[in-house]
């Protein structure tokens, strides 16, 4: 017998049950039918289970889910599955019922020929690009079946509408609108930067691309009321010294968060602003001065014979504020040059700077290097230094 007992029918098609993890939204075809709350559920009936984890009423979300068609509720998940998504998603009432939800009405619209130019298509691909790429693979899932079913396939750029309920369903919000806020602000934001400094960013590079997901997460701080927790920490204060070009720049940014968003950053939320703004632009502009190389007899890295070591960073909180410190102070006793690299980006050891903006997190694999034959001994210390949780030191 089912351990699963029913508590609500919706349907035919949809019931709120209680299970082991608490109250859950079942849906599968005939599962409500005859069935009556205290029943045991027909496992075999079962298509979906949703989990609501956000702390919204699980009732009105089975009965928002009951009013969609079941089959478009079936269509939307299997193309969250193909996209690649992974199970939070495929469980997420939240995301299911707002993607089903909206693929069911843009149906509706495509066969009557009417359409929806959505307006920030060029913002979408820049800001979001990964929710896009999968965007664009659930509606090619989507309109695969829609031709199966000789219904009218929907435009490529209704992967714009579903790239930010992708996006939305990170916040765990249910306002789109917020989303659609925070797309313009980024855009306003990367803007401010180019026009200060005079350069063109280029969306595709790491450090772009690390400035954008500081700024989303700094959204889902300010949504929270939440901010960073050391608001005047010693380390924002040297950072904001050291860097005061980045620093203007930053607060300019604080202002229209500040505008826009109606939150007031902190000291050490405005200091983390510098550190991205001044690695985006030193990276754009090392992009524009390039020379065009020339052949010298000047040995470069690849040519000469680099000692290198790799640890997994320990620290629970990456490589931020004191561990940075701690170890950028180990780094410059030795008298090495050192680099410090992470994925595609290699960076001066003895910067507290390009040490953090290299964004390495607990659990992260970094390697040390430099050409110094006598500095094995000195990358094992330090090494070892990385995999100590430095944060509680």
């Amino acid at each position: 017998m089912s351990g699963t007992q029913i508590l609500r029918v919706f349907n035919n098609n949809v019931v709120l049950a209680q299970d082991r993890r608490g109250e859950v939204i079942l849906t599968g075809r005939g599962l409500g039918f005859q069935a009556r709350p205290g029943d045991a559920v027909d496992e075999s009936k079962v298509v979906r289970t949703f989990v609501p984890t956000d702390g919204r009423d699980p009732d009105h979300l089975a009965e928002l889910i009951a009013g969609i068609p079941i089959e478009y509720v079936e269509l939307v998940t299997n193309a969250v599955a193909r996209a690649g998504l992974g199970a939070t998603a495929l469980s997420s009432p939240t995301l299911i019922m707002a993607l089903a939800d909206h693929v069911h009405f843009a149906v509706q619209r495509a066969g009557r020929d009417e359409h929806i130019e959505y307006p920030l298509l060029a913002e979408v691909r820049t800001l979001y690009t990964d929710e896009y790429l999968q965007a664009q693979v659930m509606l090619e899932y989507i309109n695969s079946r829609l031709v199966a079913n000789a219904h009218e396939v929907l435009p490529d750029h209704e992967a714009v509408a579903l790239t930010l309920h992708l996006v939305n369903a990170g916040f765990s919000s249910g306002d789109l609108s917020f989303t659609y806020t925070m797309t313009g602000v980024l855009h306003q934001l990367i803007s401010t930067v180019e026009a200060d400094f005079g350069v063109t960013l280029d969306p595709s590079g790491v450090s772009v691309g690390r400035f954008i997901t500081h700024l989303r997460y700094l959204f889902v701080r300010i949504r929270q009321h939440e901010q960073l927790e050391d608001g005047h920490s010693e380390i924002g204060a040297a950072i904001r010294r050291a860097h005061p070009e980045a620093f203007r720049t930053a607060r300019r940014l604080a202002a229209v968060l500040e505008l826009r968003l109606g939150a007031t950053l902190n000291d050490d939320e405005v200091s983390y602003l510098t550190l991205h703004v001044g690695r985006i632009v030193s990276a754009a502009r090392a992009v524009q001065t390039s020379p065009t190389p020339e052949n010298t007899d000047t040995p470069s890295r690849k040519d000469t014979t680099m000692i290198s070591r790799t640890a997994t960073i320990g620290s629970s909180v990456g490589l931020h504020a004191r561990p940075a410190s701690l170890f950028v102070q180990a780094v410059e006793d030795t008298g090495l040059e050192i680099l410090l690299s992470f994925g595609d980006e290699e960076v001066d050891a003895d910067s507290v700077l390009e040490v953090m903006t290299l964004g390495a997190k607990h659990g992260d694999v970094v390697t040390l290097s430099c050409e110094d034959d006598s500095a094995a001994a000195a990358l094992d210390e330090l090494a070892a230094m990385l995999e100590r949780d430095l944060d509680k030191e």
